[in-house]
């Protein structure tokens, strides 16, 4: 019986594929920090997290057009919106309630043309 359930984990374990980090971007905020990291699989994690490790995390999934960035969120819209542009190394939101803007520190993001 042990042997099996080992078996079963040890399978379950081997298909899980780990996901590659493609963008990271982040930058202090005057409560804590913002957090951007983007995937190989096209998902992404929006994380805006306080002093008091209180955390509000948006998860979703993202496409890119030219320089633009496309997010589509799975529940709510943080209010730096879900469209922004990469220029000059940083990731800039550009139709939310406020402009956001994060500083890239790993970019392995393919840019089409």
């Amino acid at each position: 019986m042990k042997t099996r359930l080992l078996y079963l984990l040890l399978i379950i374990s081997c298909k899980t594929e780990d996901k590659k980090e493609v963008l990271l971007a982040d930058r202090e905020a005057p409560l804590g920090w913002m957090y951007l990291k983007m995937y190989d699989d096209k998902s992404f994690e929006f994380i805006s997290q306080g002093m008091m490790r209180d955390k509000d995390v948006y998860t979703g999934s993202y496409g890119l057009k030219h320089d633009t960035l496309y997010f589509e969120y799975k529940d709510s819209i943080p209010k730096a919106g879900s469209k922004a542009v990469i220029k000059k190394g940083f990731v800039n939101y550009i139709n939310g309630s406020y402009h956001e803007s994060v500083q890239i520190k790993l970019n392995k993001l393919s840019i089409p043309k």
